[in-house]
C-alpha cells in the first residue's frame, strides 16, 4: 500500500516538474520598452507616446511584408521625410518578425509610415 503511494507522490512530482519547466520563457528575447503592433497592412494603433531616450519595438504580427521609414502618407501620396531629431527609421519586415528603432534622443512628434501599403501611418510623441 505504501509503495503504490509513494509511487504515486513521485510521479506527481514529476509530473510537476515538466509542466513547470514547459512554462519558462526566454525573457532575454522579449521585447523592453514601448512596443506597437502591425497587422496585414496597418499599425495596430495609430498614435504612441514614449519617454525620450526610448527605442520603439514594432512587432508584425501578421505573414505580411512591411517597408518602415520615415513619414507618412497623404492621401495616396508618400511624403518621406525625416524630422529634426528622430532617428533614421528603416526597418523591413518579412511576416511574424520584430524589428526596434533607434534611440527618439528629441522630444516631439514623429512619423513613420510603411512604403508597401498606402496609408499605414504611425505618429510617435516624445516626451
Amino acid at each position: 500500500m505504501y509503495k503504490k503511494l509513494l509511487f504515486g507522490i513521485a510521479i506527481l512530482g514529476l509530473l510537476s516538474i515538466v509542466l513547470a519547466a514547459c512554462s519558462i520563457k526566454d525573457s532575454a528575447a522579449a521585447p523592453t520598452g514601448p512596443v506597437v503592433h502591425m497587422g496585414l497592412a496597418n499599425f495596430i494603433q495609430n498614435t504612441v507616446t514614449i519617454k525620450k531616450g526610448d527605442s520603439l519595438t514594432l512587432i508584425d504580427d501578421a505573414a505580411s511584408n512591411h517597408i518602415i521609414v520615415n513619414g507618412y502618407w497623404d492621401g495616396s501620396t508618400q511624403k518621406p521625410e525625416k524630422e529634426a531629431g528622430a532617428p533614421t527609421v528603416s526597418l523591413n519586415f518579412t511576416g511574424n518578425d520584430t524589428h526596434t528603432t533607434a534611440p527618439f534622443n528629441t522630444a516631439g512628434t514623429f512619423k513613420i509610415y510603411c512604403t508597401i501599403h498606402p496609408g499605414m501611418n504611425l505618429t510617435i510623441t516624445v516626451q
